[in-house]
């Protein structure tokens, strides 16, 4: 570890006499979609005037772990891109590297899009664990109520387990692995109080040769093997906590030793009497703050502030974080470089970043824990980066302090070593998702690299460490909708159930979805299509209680195109008797495909037109006459039929075969582009 940090030290002295604002290591992209005459995502950039760049563009899917061959090399006057190798209902995730040209410095630029046109809505996110610190059961039972019900009406199935503050992380990791191995689409961790905290590894990613030891690591709880604590030994920390032997119960790990598996977020506000106010009282005002943000409720200016006090410094240009993720996310036009404390304690902004010399309570040109302490937190999502408050768990510490201000923050991180990655967040993905990729990003997959070293100064020092931690809500997004009200089951012998409800206030909801379960906190399986209007009947089930929801959903408009945003659920229950017909067993029935495809031969679009006999996702691709797959997307098919648009115009003419697979079917069809 001390040979990274030597070699850290010789890139930031290399590098200071790049005069490069941090802006400038940045491509600010953000995304204008349309669907007629033809479907198209244009990329657009706020241009680099500081230097002579090549635009290098590259494209992927969602879930693909490279970025393949570039896709265009644009020139330092271009600021625009235009693709019209998309598809209606997909996304696609986008990196552009700038690059000096001739290369007479090491400096480059990147930014990254998650841009798509009417990206499908997310019904389901799979399981996540609530572990519950029992300083709150009783004192928050109210509130962990609404935070239950507003994760099972996001599409989460919970597993919830109440805690005592003793219980060892050994054992809080052997019941996540249980859990796990009960239901493996458990993917998700929220851990909410001062539960035990791992400690690991032989680090120090602040720098401070007297900071080098163990750092708190609730990553241990998400990679689920290879975890020792055997040959660390390391007594040397002038803080008794980064002290690390072997055999003491902190780890010996420094690199994740495995992929995370899970989102981990942790809502701690413990050991803070800046505050001056107690755990519970924090708890609460988080609690509460984080559910009237998810009914739609709080005044919050989609916008983003940035308060750089370090600068490029060398190359890392810690700020980058805000300036290349607040572009997807707000629009490059609606961030500002203004003071932090003061500018959220008098207005509200979605997202901050401020970074600065630090202590374990400050950050220069920030502010301290006792300023959060006297001024309104009116911001949501944050990230913050200085030295020694990276770690974490200490009195009145600065990365959890926005957590415990009157009204507090949602979320913080510690963005700079390593960078983080929030861009997909733009199309209705958690906080928790970007949380897992930033941790598992080894710095190949998301990095800029300096032509001189080979380093990757995007992904940043410290890449796939085991300090990387969301303070917050994992489960938490950028864009919600008022919930419906008023839901109403009326219900007799044989007649199934008949729901009713009363209109979300949103007037942008375009309809509204309905879900039936067996339990209040488990599976939601989606009963209908996107209904018009604000009634449903339920007629085909087994007898016996029943839990229904029903979401609103429209279609959202970000700076990175489009997507189906479905809002909290709201539920109701019945005991339900379903009229008597035979339900026959699906359970091992294959899903029925067909494709039809026209006009065939094709000159510029290319019709889909593909049935499905229940609802599945399917991988849709073309393939040419070399085998080479094109266009590959995932899509939600639903029941019936399902029709897609492709814009075929770039193609050279001959055969090709459109593919479409569900993992359990798989049918070609073959078609000629003239």
């Amino acid at each position: 570890m001390k040979k990274l940090y030597f070699l850290l030290i010789t890139l930031i002295l290399g590098n200071q006499l790049l005069a490069q604002s941090t802006e400038d290591y940045t491509v600010e992209l953000s995304a204008v979609t349309q669907t007629i005459p033809t479907p198209k995502i244009t990329l657009n950039w706020k241009r680099i005037t500081s230097e002579t760049p090549k635009y290098h563009i590259y494209k992927k899917s969602k879930t693909a772990t490279s970025w393949g061959t570039q896709i265009a090399v644009l020139n330092a006057t271009d600021s625009t891109f235009v693709d019209s190798l998309v598809i209606i209902d997909s996304a696609y995730e986008y990196q552009v590297f700038a690059m000096d040209t001739p290369a007479v410095t090491n400096w480059s630029a990147s930014g990254y899009i998650y841009a798509g046109i009417k990206n499908p809505a997310i019904h389901n996110r799979g399981a996540i664990i609530v572990l519950v610190d029992s300083t709150f059961i009783d004192s928050c039972s109210a509130n962990i109520t609404k935070l239950m019900n507003d994760l099972s009406g996001d599409g989460w199935q919970i597993y919830r387990h109440n805690l005592s503050r003793n219980v060892a992380d050994t054992s809080i990791k052997n019941l996540i692995v249980h859990d796990h191995t009960i239901d493996a689409s458990i993917n998700s961790l929220l851990i909410l109080g001062h539960l035990a905290v791992p400690y690991s590894g032989d680090l120090n990613p602040d720098g401070h040769p007297n900071h080098l030891g163990a750092w708190p690591a609730d990553l241990y709880y998400g990679c689920l093997t290879g975890w020792t604590d055997t040959y660390v030994l390391d007594t040397g920390a002038g803080y008794t906590a980064n002290r690390n032997m072997p055999g003491d119960g902190k780890w010996d790990q420094t690199i994740i030793p495995s992929f995370t598996i899970l989102q981990i977020g942790r809502i701690d506000v413990s050991n803070m009497p800046s505050f001056g106010r107690s755990e519970v009282q924090m708890m609460n005002s988080y609690l509460q703050k984080d559910h009237i943000y998810k009914m739609d409720s709080l005044n919050v200016h989609h916008r983003a502030l940035i308060s750089d006090n370090f600068g490029a410094f060398g190359g890392e240009a810690f700020a980058a974080n805000g300036w290349r993720n607040f572009a997807p996310l707000v629009s490059k036009d609606s961030v500002q470089s203004i003071p932090f404390i003061a500018s959220l304690a008098d207005s509200s902004f979605q997202w901050a970043y401020g970074c600065g010399g630090g202590s374990f309570n400050s950050a220069g040109g920030i502010g301290a824990t006792t300023d959060f302490a006297a001024n309104a937190e009116n911001g949501i999502f944050t990230m913050l980066f200085g030295s020694y408050f990276g770690d974490w768990n200490v009195q009145d510490n600065f990365l959890r302090a926005p957590l415990c201000a009157n009204p507090p923050a949602l979320t913080n991180c510690w963005a700079g070593r390593p960078n983080w990655y929030f861009h997909h967040m733009a199309l209705g993905e958690s906080i928790g998702y970007s949380t897992k990729l930033t941790q598992n990003n080894n710095a190949m997959l998301y990095s800029r690299f300096d032509t001189a070293s080979g380093y990757a100064f995007a992904s940043g020092y410290g890449a796939a460490f085991v300090h990387v931690a969301l303070m917050g809500d994992p489960s938490l997004r950028t864009d919600y909708i008022k919930p419906t009200s008023n839901l109403t089951i009326t219900h007799g012998l044989h007649t199934g159930a008949s729901l009713t409800w009363a209109a979300s206030p949103d007037v942008a909801v375009i309809g509204y979805y309905v879900y039936r379960a067996d339990s209040l906190y488990g599976y939601y399986k989606r009963l209908s299509n996107m209904l018009s209007v604000t009634n449903f009947h339920d007629t085909v089930g087994t007898n016996g209680l029943k839990y229904y929801m029903v979401r609103p959903v429209k279609l959202q408009g970000t700076p990175s195109g489009n997507y189906y945003n479905l809002g909290i659920g709201i539920i109701d229950t019945a005991t339900i008797s379903f009229p008597h017909v035979y339900i026959a067993n699906i359970t091992n029935a294959q899903n029925e495909l067909s494709i039809n495809i026209f006009p065939n031969p094709a000159k510029n679009l290319l019709q889909l037109s593909i049935s499905s006999s229940n609802e599945c996702t399917a991988t849709i691709c073309v393939v040419n006459s070399i085998g080479e797959t094109l266009y590959p997307t995932s899509k939600l098919l639903k029941s019936g039929i399902n029709q897609y648009s492709l814009n075929i115009s770039n193609l050279a003419t001959g055969m090709y075969q459109v593919i479409v697979s569900t993992g359990t079917k798989k049918i070609v069809n073959k078609f000629i582009k003239e």
